[in-house]
């Protein structure tokens, strides 16, 4: 049955009725369908559901967590300058101290004797280095002067046996001989041609000819006498340049011995005798700076070894935090954070100071995690008027803010729509939804900022 076929019954069956019935009826119908439209908005209603959040102007922050320790902004670490034992602690753990104030004294008795006992040493090496370099300059002098006699005597021999040579066969000895040799054959040829003539006696001839005999035989004795003296002079050559030559290897001798290794030896004595006057005087161990005394390892008594005091400044207050690599983005220098230590009922604020451009390393300078693990990278942070509650070596957590805005709306995620590229919020209007567009901006892991006209304090959201 359609509509018009129940408005011509509704027609029939009024014409049939009264006029008071038909106003009866009419007003029923009215109430009936009042009471519809307000069943109807009544479920509609309690089919809206509650807000889900109430607009109200918020600082909002971008941020990541890290965790971290309170250190000092300058530190020292003092080592022992040698081996010497600490004969007295002046610093005990917590004092402040000045720079330049002494910590301990080192007992300095055995080394300041050997220190005497090393000069002492020194002296002794000088004085025997220069009478050897004495005696040395003595021997090359009296080689110089023997080589210069052995060359001198060389060239004289040489002269003389040049001159033998030169006059071979005509020594003066020889030319007396030959002389009275051919005046004796001579005075004998004679002798025969005057004998034979009668003319002298035999006694006179035989004379004659012994004088002969006897010239030649003193001739002989000239010649060898000279062929003698030739064969001294060439053996007296052949010494004396023998001579020459020991005198010049002598010298060569003398030259090259040094008193090199005695002064390498005696400047090695010098250089452990400085060592050892710089031990002494870091016999008093001092403070580098001006700080608070928060480790001791010396002991009296016991030799100074390795790490004996750290001095820390605790008015110069860091935190040194350890951030997932996942959480490095945005970090720089001079990021605001806040920082709150365990033991402090305050929060900080800071700024990012240094952040590692490598993460962690472990002792022996590989990288502590393993391919596949989340890794770790150090970043400094300085405290702001850091107070006397924090305390070295506290455990902090550090918030790094790497955007924030300040009275601005924001909702949660979860309450915004996107549709067709533009995004939506929901109020209630009566008794139905309606749609708000905003426009975001920052987002925080659960919150994300929102703007636009109709935004006021107090606006309550709803979730679709």
């Amino acid at each position: 049955m359609n509509i018009q076929e129940l408005m011509t019954k509704w027609r029939t069956f009024k014409a049939g009725l009264s006029e008071g019935a038909v106003r009866k009826i009419t007003a029923a119908i009215a109430l009936a369908a009042v009471l519809l439209l307000a069943c109807f908005l009544l479920n509609r209603y309690r089919s809206l559901p509650p807000a889900a959040y109430t607009l109200q102007q918020m600082n909002l922050r971008q941020s990541v967590q890290a965790e971290g320790m309170v250190e000092s902004g300058e530190k020292r670490e003092i080592y022992a300058p040698s081996g010497l034992k600490v004969q007295q602690l002046l610093a005990k753990e917590g004092d402040q101290v000045a720079g330049g104030d002494v910590l301990a004294l080192l007992d300095t008795e055995a080394l300041a004797l050997e220190i005497r006992r090393g000069e002492l040493s020194i002296q002794s090496a000088e004085a025997n280095l220069s009478s050897e370099q004495r005696s040395l300059a003595n021997g090359v002098t009296n080689a110089r002067n023997a080589q210069s006699g052995a060359a001198l005597s060389l060239q004289t021999a040489q002269r003389e046996l040049d001159s033998l040579i030169a006059q071979q066969g005509n020594e003066a000895a020889v030319v007396a001989a030959r002389a009275n040799l051919d005046y004796a054959r001579r005075t004998w040829e004679n002798y025969q041609t005057l004998a034979a003539a009668e003319a002298v006696s035999r006694e006179a001839l035989a004379q004659a000819e012994e004088a002969c005999h006897k010239a030649e035989a003193a001739y002989a004795d000239a010649v060898q006498g000279a062929a003698d003296k030739l064969a001294q002079a060439r053996e007296d050559l052949e010494a004396v340049r023998l001579r020459q030559q020991n005198a010049a290897d002598t010298l060569q001798d003398a030259m090259a011995r040094n008193t090199d290794p005695a002064a390498v030896a005696l400047e090695l004595q010098r250089v452990t005798l400085e060592e050892k006057k710089l031990r002494l005087r870091d016999a008093e161990i001092s403070a580098p700076i001006a700080g608070r005394v928060t480790y001791i390892a010396a002991k009296t008594g016991v030799p100074a070894s390795g790490l004996l005091f750290v001095i820390e400044n605790d008015q110069d207050l860091l935190v040194r935090a350890r951030v997932e690599e996942s959480n490095m983005a945005g970090l720089a220098p001079d990021t605001p954070c806040l920082i709150r230590a365990v033991g402090s009922g305050r929060e900080y604020s800071g700024r990012v100071v240094w952040v590692a451009n490598a993460a962690e390393r472990d002792g022996a300078g590989d990288f502590s995690a393993v391919t596949g693990d989340e890794v770790f990278f150090p970043v400094k942070v300085s405290i702001e008027e850091p107070g006397g509650e924090l305390l070295i070596g506290m455990n902090a957590e550090v918030e790094f803010i790497l955007a924030q805005r300040e009275n601005c709306y924001a909702v949660p995620k979860d309450l915004l729509e996107e549709i067709q590229g533009k995004t939506y919020v929901y109020t209630r209007r009566g008794f139905f939804l309606k749609r708000i567009p905003v426009e975001t901006g920052l987002q925080t892991g659960k919150m994300t900022e929102i703007s636009g006209g109709a935004l006021r304090d107090g606006l309550s959201l709803y979730k679709k």
